[in-house]
């Protein structure tokens, strides 16, 4: 389940966006993506109302002393389009979108009376440019790695489950992390699967008690009691929810700007947060996860390269490197049996080398999705 901040992108744009208050009303322009600035404030959002013309946008989040407000989701439909998170106060972040016509949502949760603001895209859907092949050939190869990463989830989940309901604890703790790695590597457009994502990967404490269920609620039961005493219903839905989530795949919408958000967000959710341990905190198969969440990084980057190549091959280069590099370092973690060494066996120094080495590759990431958003 991602829980990430996205880190401020680096890319000069050009200014249209009035500056921030309780109203704000910004234009689209010619010379590039928008900046539209927004702010984390105790009420919650601020501007709690905004308009804007069709087109790309990026909007820089900061958060302005809110101790309990930390993150911006901006919504539409019921389904998240752009988001940060874990934005402490004075921490920024930002995220790129094409905005259509229509309403959207802007959450800003815990604020005290702006908790939530509204939107308001109005004007032709002609003026938002249109998609160019290589932005579909992105989308296509990116929709194409994720659907079969998807369909080796129910596979790999199925086999699992198989062995929770059969009470063969051994056997579902050794596939447990190899079947998990398939919905780690999807990670970058986890906000697209909506409640699935809590329902098939929330830790203990990101959902009410009666709601925890999924892999984590597995694994707390197999590492913890040692047995898998209550888990079959629980067995029967998690593959419920990865069968679903295979046939959500095709349809979801995808743009390259949201893939590469996705990406920045995923590896900042390791930097940041997976570091710790917190993730698989009972069965410490975080390696696993790092793994397939740097594959998935991976493949959404391959899947937009050439976009970035277009416009800044240096850029494309370091990223290319950087990706590599952290390839190279989590497979010194390697065991003999394919798997990957406990979290607990690495030092204090290894988890900040592998943090640091992570955080600049978010760094770098955090560049293409502003860079990318009219393509």
């Amino acid at each position: 389940m991602r829980r990430v901040s996205i880190l401020a992108a680096g890319a000069a744009l050009a200014l249209v966006a009035g500056a921030c208050g309780s109203t704000s009303k910004a234009g689209s322009g010619d010379s590039g993506a928008r900046k539209v600035p927004f702010t984390l404030t105790k009420a919650g959002c601020d501007p709690a109302h905004l308009e804007l013309t069709p087109g790309a946008a990026t909007f820089e989040v900061k958060n302005d002393g809110a101790d309990a407000v930390s993150e911006m989701e901006l919504q539409q439909n019921g389904r998240i389009v752009g988001e940060v998170e874990n934005l402490t106060p004075g921490l920024s972040g930002s995220f790129s979108v094409t905005l259509r016509p229509g309403n959207y949502v802007t959450s800003c949760p815990n604020g005290t009376s702006a908790a939530k603001g509204d939107l308001v895209v109005s004007g032709s859907a002609a003026t938002v440019a249109p998609v160019t092949a290589a932005a579909a050939a992105a989308v296509a190869g990116y929709r194409k790695y994720v659907e079969n990463e998807a369909a080796q989830l129910v596979t790999a989940t199925t086999s699992f489950v198989q062995a929770v309901k059969a009470g063969d604890v051994a056997t579902a703790k050794k596939l447990y992390p190899s079947a998990r790695s398939h919905y780690e590597s999807i990670e970058p457009i986890a906000e697209s699967f909506g409640d699935l994502d809590p329902e098939i990967d929330a830790r203990v404490n990101d959902v009410p008690a009666n709601k925890f269920q999924g892999f984590h609620r597995i694994e707390k039961q197999l590492w913890e009691s040692g047995n898998t005493t209550g888990m079959a219903p629980v067995a029967d839905q998690l593959l419920a929810d990865v069968k679903k989530l295979q046939l959500l795949i095709p349809t979801i919408k995808l743009e390259p700007a949201q893939i590469a958000n996705g990406a920045v967000e995923l590896m900042n959710e390791v930097a940041s947060s997976k570091i710790t341990g917190e993730e698989d905190r009972y069965s410490h198969t975080d390696l696993w996860d790092f793994a397939a969440n740097d594959d998935g990084s991976i493949a959404a980057f391959k899947s937009v390269r050439p976009l970035v190549a277009a416009k800044d091959p240096q850029l494309a280069d370091t990223i290319d490197q950087q990706l590599a590099a952290t390839n190279d370092a989590l497979d010194a973690y390697k065991t003999t049996s394919g798997g990957f060494e406990l979290y607990t066996k690495l030092t204090a120094a290894q988890t900040r080398a592998l943090a640091a080495r992570v955080e600049a590759e978010a760094d770098s990431l955090a560049k293409v999705p502003p860079l990318i958003v009219k393509a």
